[in-house]
């Protein structure tokens, strides 16, 4: 059989699958058809596509990148702010305990 177009090479296929079932006696065949695949895009990207991924990102939340970086000043004052919040929750649960008796 020569095959000339993709219905003749189709044709091939299941025949050929037909006969391989019947001599093997093949009940059952599994396939990864089901496997999903990656749903990250550029998870497997190189460096080259870092401009892409930040121009899609972009386009598509409306922000754009801040390229300054947190000196010390910064970090201790966020530092500070979380401490306190902390404390004033652990004060507020620490003042209603009787409450959950």
């Amino acid at each position: 059989m020569e095959i000339k177009n993709r219905k003749l090479f189709k044709e091939l296929v299941k025949k050929l699958t037909m006969e391989l079932l019947d001599e093997e006696g093949l009940e059952e065949i599994t396939t990864t058809a089901a496997v999903p695949g990656y749903q990250t895009p550029f998870a497997f990207s190189s460096k080259d596509d870092e401009k892409k991924k930040k121009k899609r990102l972009k386009k598509s939340t409306g922000y754009k990148f801040v390229t300054e970086a947190l000196d010390d000043k910064d970090l201790k004052q966020i530092n500070k702010l979380i401490r306190d919040v902390v404390g004033d929750i652990l004060r507020d649960i620490w003042l209603k305990r009787s409450a959950w008796k």
